[in-house]
């Protein structure tokens, strides 16, 4: 995975979601498209979206580790593995580095 561990990930600004018990549809309003999430994908999405400032792959697996039966290492590689995808999709965003880093932001 090639995830940076000190990235903040943020939800795109123009993204909605809307929660069910059957988990998530996500709305982006510039492309026009819904996207459905499982509910492990919108718990995944919940702990992104209520983070104002971002949070990091750690900080995911932290909140979500106490959920899933499954060893940290896996449920760490398997988030980071959805982050990137939903970042490909353009749905959440990799802003820079936290930790008092001063790095330039990844997505500008």
């Amino acid at each position: 995975m090639n995830t940076n561990q000190f990235a903040a990930w943020r939800i795109s600004p123009e993204v909605r979601a809307t929660y069910s018990e059957d988990g998530a549809v996500l709305l982006d309003i510039n492309k026009g498209l819904c996207y459905g999430l499982n509910p492990v994908a919108a718990r995944i999405w919940i702990t992104i979206e209520t983070s104002q400032a971002g949070i990091t792959l750690d900080g995911i697996v932290d909140a979500l580790e106490t959920q899933f039966k499954v060893p940290r290492e896996k449920l760490g590689d398997d988030i980071g593995k959805y982050l990137s995808k939903l970042e490909h999709m353009g749905l959440v965003q990799k802003n820079g580095l936290i930790h008092g880093s001063k790095a330039a932001s990844a997505r500008g």
